[in-house]
């Protein structure tokens, strides 16, 4: 890494992610370390104490145009490798490259004061902003070095997260999310999605054996390594878990509940959108109709109805009042949205940025969260049944109630996503 990287600031602006020449931070680069040809942990150091225990605000600005850097390396790869999910960099830029390069900081009770380091150890809010001021004011040098360390942070951002898993990406191992999913969670997601090869009352079993050994696991490898994350479960700690039972298919079982989790939280429906024949998949029969002679279309219909409708009641509300800091702009974007604008047209309208529109609404992802709700109830109902036996045609299920919340049934209509939206934002 060079030791430009000192003195340039990576950050989001109109036309993308640019690089921003911070002529204070070259200053103070020039009079610490005027032999520095490269960024290095004991330049960090160096730097870290002069913000610290110096009041320096040059120094300080050096290090925030160095996370700016891993910041930037991280949320390119992570777009590059979730793209085909809907991850947009603009996105994910907005969380993290944040930072104006000022010398001066924005406080909200006290206005500007100077940027410097026992500032942001007085604030007493959660995650400050810039992010790249939130990274120095937690780092740890003790742990790991900086770019790690600002790896983890970004990875750790709610935000951020919330923004991932709507798109079906959850930042979290197999093997913790089993451990931090309750029983009824665990059920759910077998249910819905199905466990191949192992019974509901064995992957339970399973699962309850899995936490108190996970925990006593964890401890010893924390204590070992002095590390909080990379954990796996070696041969030892399988048959401990599965004793008689080969340990490779005592890890692929698990695997597979915690994919089922993950689908259950994030209503990400990895199949083919098309059958063998190249058709588009319609809203498939529930049920066979031999299987269940007294089960009608009309019923299935309007079992189908009001399950979308429950969840739609309890999905939406919370994602029409966003975060309830920029009401106004929630109401104009999916008012916008429910009248069929597009990004460009709605950014417009709303005074936005095309980036903010896709960020704020993900009218997709809330579809397949809706859906995947609405399936988990259907699939309780007898009428449903073949549903329950199949995980293809439980997610068969789900992805054409998405399509269906979506997509208009005929010319002209309007998409029951939409038209429930148009009726929620006309109530007083």
């Amino acid at each position: 890494m060079a030791v430009q990287d000192y003195s340039e600031l990576r950050r989001l602006t109109a036309a993308g992610i640019r690089g921003l020449d911070c002529p204070s931070a070259t200053a103070a680069l020039a009079a610490l370390e005027p032999e520095a040809t490269e960024a290095t942990p004991a330049l960090d150091q160096h730097l870290l104490q002069r913000s610290r225990e110096h009041g320096d605000a040059a120094a300080l600005l050096c290090l925030r145009c160095r996370v700016s850097h891993p910041l930037e390396a991280w949320l390119k790869a992570t777009t590059k490798q979730w793209c085909s999910r809907g991850v947009e960099l603009i996105a994910l830029a907005s969380y993290a490259l944040d930072d104006d390069g000022q010398l001066q900081w924005r406080t909200p009770d006290r206005g500007a004061v100077p940027f410097v380091f026992a500032e942001l150890a007085a604030d007493p809010s959660g995650v400050i902003r810039p992010f790249t001021a939130e990274v120095i004011r937690t780092y740890d040098p003790v742990r790991c070095g900086l770019p790690h360390w600002s790896r983890q942070r970004i990875q750790a951002h709610n935000g951020l997260k919330a923004y991932l898993r709507e798109h079906g990406v959850l930042l979290i191992s197999d093997w913790a999310l089993l451990r931090h999913s309750s029983l009824l969670r665990t059920r759910d997601a077998c249910t819905i999605f199905g466990v191949s090869a192992m019974a509901l009352t064995q992957a339970l079993e399973l699962k309850r054996r899995y936490d108190p050994l996970y925990d006593d696991a964890k401890k010893a490898y924390k204590d070992r390594t002095g590390k909080g994350s990379g954990w796996q479960p070696d041969q030892a700690f399988l048959s401990q878990l599965a004793p008689g039972q080969e340990s490779q298919s005592t890890s692929e079982q698990l695997r597979e509940i915690a994919r089922a989790i993950r689908k259950l939280l994030t209503g990400q429906v990895e199949i083919s959108l098309t059958t063998a024949e190249g058709q588009e998949l319609d809203l498939p029969a529930p049920a066979a109709e031999h299987d269940q002679p007294d089960s009608q279309p009309q019923e299935q219909l309007a079992l189908i109805e009001k399950a979308l409708q429950r969840a739609l009641d309890q999905h939406m509300p919370s994602v029409l009042a966003g975060d309830g800091k920029t009401p106004e702009l929630m109401r104009c974007l999916w008012q916008g949205w429910a009248d069929g604008l597009t990004n460009r047209p709605l950014a417009d309208r709303c005074g936005t940025s095309c980036g903010t529109v896709s960020r704020k609404l993900r009218p997709t992802e809330h579809a397949a969260a809706i859906a995947t709700a609405a399936a988990l109830e259907l699939r309780r109902h007898p009428a449903f049944a073949s549903c329950s036996s199949s995980v293809e045609a439980a997610e068969r299920l789900v992805e054409a109630l998405k399509n269906h919340l979506l997509e208009p049934k005929q010319e002209g209509d309007i998409a029951p996503l939409r038209r429930w939206i148009q009726n929620a934002l006309q109530q007083p």
